[in-house]
């Protein structure tokens, strides 16, 4: 793995694209989504799971993060796209 010098502003912006490998999964509902975690000893409700896949949640646990790699068959940075850092005011 190779460092990077420390990015100048502020830390990375991060968006999931849990969304998107879904749709590539052929998986068209959050609530089948649940089901697929759930059958893998993964608890996580509708509602939480649905804040993580619209991007609306700050915080994701990494068995859930786990879960989803699992049931998906993907890596984290098929779920996770990195992007430039926001810029800081001067």
């Amino acid at each position: 793995m190779s460092r990077k010098a420390p990015a100048q502003g502020g830390p990375a912006t991060l968006a999931f694209r849990i969304r998107v490998v879904m749709a590539e999964r052929g998986i068209r509902s959050v609530a089948a989504l649940q089901r697929m975690l759930k059958s893998i000893g993964v608890d996580i409700s509708v509602p939480q799971l649905i804040r993580i896949v619209d991007g609306q949640s700050s915080h994701v646990s990494t068995t859930v993060l786990g879960g989803l790699i699992a049931v998906l068959q993907c890596g984290i940075e098929d779920l996770i796209a990195v992007g430039a850092p926001a810029a800081t005011p001067a």
